[in-house]
């Protein structure tokens, strides 16, 4: 966690006041975060983890420079004395950027969950034809990762607890992979996703979106990657009054929360009819790997709470399919 004093070494490399006040924000997987008040101004210090090396930040630099340069909302940074970007203490890099005023997510506002949508549009067709981006890792949400956390599921299911969920969840996995098969995903339009879409990261000013930040997570892969995760965090309905309450999710999608977002999307770039039958089948593989995977790294637990965890997968799975049409899928 950043505390003032780290916060008051940083900032002695920059023309920003003095400090009066310093409150944490985060500690992500690749940063520490503080909200900063000098007497000058508001400002975000971040501070980059050691294991994301100078070309990570390059990268994130560059990113934030073009998207503000073609008109998106992202922070500004704020150059040091010497003018970089970015400090080095011990190896690990301190940065500034503007502090932006906003709101958060409402999802009783129609207009966020629309808004939602087209910063996400806007955002893909922003990055259109960024320089020296990084390599893919792969696809994120392929449905071949399924059977690896299976297989290791069943193979610690010594007493055979689990057979009849895995059962369920073999046979599934399976349809997904003929579904939307390797050469499939291959096939879905490619751009340089923001890779960490949830609420945190957008910030909204009254109807409008006036950021999207923390670009820590970029790589090549399907854009909609970065719809997926906005629909499953964004778009979250009611739990069913049988709600399994130990899984990884809160409850289904809202079908008209889920068509809001949708369409704010498709406002600015529509989705083929191709990506419309793909998004479902990858929403359905998040849910099923985050079920599958609360399982792997709980592996103390009751076999009865491992049987509810999968159970709300099974049954995000199956409300999916029966919402398909009220959200304009499938």
């Amino acid at each position: 966690m950043l505390t003032q004093f780290d916060v008051e070494r940083a900032l002695q490399h920059y023309d920003l006041g003095e400090v009066r006040s310093v409150r944490p924000a985060s500690h992500g997987a690749v940063n520490e975060t503080a909200f900063v008040e000098t007497s000058i101004g508001r400002y975000v210090v971040r501070r980059n983890q050691r294991k994301q090396g100078l070309s990570a930040v390059d990268l994130r630099h560059r990113l934030m420079a073009w998207l503000r340069a073609r008109g998106f909302p992202a922070p500004r940074l704020i150059p040091a004395r010497n003018g970089d970007q970015a400090i080095d203490f011990d190896g690990r890099f301190f940065e500034v950027q503007t502090f932006i005023e906003g709101d958060e997510f409402n999802h009783d506002r129609p207009a966020h969950l629309a808004g939602t949508g087209s910063i996400l549009a806007h955002y893909h067709n922003a990055v259109d034809g960024f320089p020296d981006p990084p390599l893919s890792q792969g696809p994120r949400y392929s449905t071949s990762s399924l059977s690896g956390l299976i297989e290791r599921i069943m193979q610690r299911d010594m007493m055979g607890d689990l057979t009849v969920q895995l059962n369920w969840y073999d046979r599934r996995a399976a349809d997904l992979k003929r579904s939307l098969s390797e050469q499939s995903y291959e096939a879905l339009p490619h751009v340089l996703i923001h890779g960490d879409v949830h609420r945190d990261n957008l910030i909204f000013r009254g109807d409008t979106v006036a950021a999207l930040i923390d670009f820590d997570q970029v790589t090549l892969d399907a854009r909609l990657v970065d719809l997926a995760d906005a629909l499953v965090d964004f778009a979250v309905g009611m739990p069913p009054k049988d709600w399994y309450p130990w899984g990884v999710y809160a409850g289904p999608l809202d079908a008209q929360r889920a068509a809001q977002l949708l369409n704010g999307y498709d406002q600015i770039a529509p989705l083929s009819s191709y990506e419309r039958k793909a998004l479902p089948l990858m929403i359905e593989v998040i849910w099923l790997q985050g079920n599958l995977r609360r399982v792997l790294t709980t592996h103390d637990a009751d076999p009865d709470y491992h049987c509810e965890v999968l159970g709300q997968g099974q049954r995000l799975a199956e409300w999916l399919h029966e919402h398909l049409e009220a959200m304009n899928l499938g």
